[in-house]
């Protein structure tokens, strides 16, 4: 299965620092796998599903079984509020 980031989780990798980055990497590895702590999100985000990584969390979209999205990723505190005022920016434009 193939992986895409998005602008904001390119940057948002870039800027973790190197051990953590490296839990990032080697569980975004098992995703590609189907393997992970991995759960389907309800309400306004439903159609993306979470992917946990100890305190932080990246939301992404499964397209037809063969391509993930990363669509964003932040702390498990504001992860979900944020990426909420993303996708309604998005509808905005």
């Amino acid at each position: 299965m193939k992986i895409l980031a998005s602008d904001l989780v390119q940057r948002w990798l870039i800027s973790l620092p190197p051990e953590t980055k490296k839990r990032v990497r080697a569980t975004l590895r098992g995703l590609q796998n189907g393997r992970g702590d991995i759960k389907a999100l309800h309400g306004e985000l439903e159609g993306f599903c979470r992917l946990r990584i100890e305190g932080l969390r990246i939301v992404y979209s499964q397209h037809r079984g063969q391509t993930i999205r990363l669509e964003y990723a932040d702390s498990r505190d504001v992860v979900y509020e944020t990426f909420l005022k993303v996708l309604h920016e998005r509808k905005n434009l």
